[in-house]
């Protein structure tokens, strides 16, 4: 397996939450269920610390990060401010075979939400957002996104489990997908916006419902 690879497969398991935040990461156990040696791991182990996925103390172990809400809060405009951007240059460069795209995956968010299946909700999410930017031309720009905001990603799948909040989603994918079909730029921002910021006031709920999920303070990953 490629370092890229196993690379891959950590931060999936990190930002779907199949490792829990604050859990550690022993290198032992991936090595023996991938079948690959340490060194792929600690180099992976090293990349996911320079993404602040994990927290890598020496001599001591690894662990997945907890989730830091200042963080949250800039990668949310980090996405924010890329997702707006890119909304005029996805109307000027779409055809209908796009918007029928964009509906297929909210399609499939909805079989995913059905079944119960958040992995694979979250999945179709990004699906359909990742195609706005790559019909736009702008797929370097997702990559930054899909890079850089994994505090905010990981909050996300969090308000999952939120009353009403996948059939929100769901309905405001549509909306936006009705405003870039009628190319109406104006809609397509506040229902962007709306949609982005929605996190911002499920923010105290979520940290309620898992508070060992999240930093208290600065000095949380070194008290393990």
């Amino acid at each position: 397996m490629a370092s890229e690879d196993v690379y891959q497969a950590i931060k999936d398991d990190i930002l779907t939450l199949v490792k829990k935040p604050g859990s550690e990461i022993k290198v032992n156990e991936i090595t023996e269920a991938m079948g690959i040696s340490r060194s792929p791991v600690r180099d992976a182990l090293m990349r996911l610390n320079s993404e602040s996925l994990v927290d890598v103390l020496p001599q001591r172990g690894c662990w997945v990060s907890l989730i830091d809400i200042d963080r949250v809060e800039e990668e949310r405009f980090l996405r924010h401010s890329l997702e707006k951007s890119v909304l005029s240059y996805f109307i000027d460069a779409s055809k209908s075979s796009d918007i029928s795209r964009l509906l297929y995956f909210v399609s499939l968010q909805k079989e995913a939400q059905q079944a119960g299946d958040e992995a694979a909700f979250f999945k179709w999410d990004d699906e359909m957002h990742q195609c706005i930017f790559s019909t736009a031309g702008m797929q370097r720009c997702w990559q930054i996104i899909a890079r850089e905001t994994g505090h905010y990603r990981r909050m996300r799948l969090l308000s999952f489990d939120m009353p009403g909040v996948l059939e929100k989603n769901i309905e405001q994918h549509l909306e936006l997908i009705s405003a870039l079909e009628k190319k109406d730029v104006a809609s397509a921002l506040r229902i962007e916006g709306d949609h982005i910021f929605k996190l911002t006031f499920e923010s105290a709920e979520i940290i309620k419902a898992n508070p060992e999920y999240f930093r208290r303070n600065n000095n949380d990953e070194i008290n393990k």
